[in-house]
């Protein structure tokens, strides 16, 4: 499933299906129609977010559902 970019808000996290599994991305900023964003595995919760960039579209187009932060597989949310 994908969300309409416009839905996209900077302080929200999204969970993100990729190839190497599933990722929790929070958002930090929307510079001009593009989305800064830190990110970690969805099964670690005690990790280093990783920093990256993607144009707003793009982005939303791997969202599967918003989600709070600190999600994991088989929690709540």
């Amino acid at each position: 499933m994908t969300i309409p970019a416009e839905r996209i808000e900077v302080g929200k996290c999204y969970l993100i299906r990729v190839q190497t599994g599933q990722r929790v991305r929070r958002v930090v900023g929307m510079p001009n129609g593009r989305v800064q964003f830190e990110e970690r595995p969805a099964n670690r919760r005690r990790t280093t977010w990783t920093r990256g960039i993607l144009n707003g579209r793009s982005f939303a187009s791997l969202v599967e559902r918003e989600v709070p932060c600190d999600w994991m597989p088989g929690g709540e949310g």
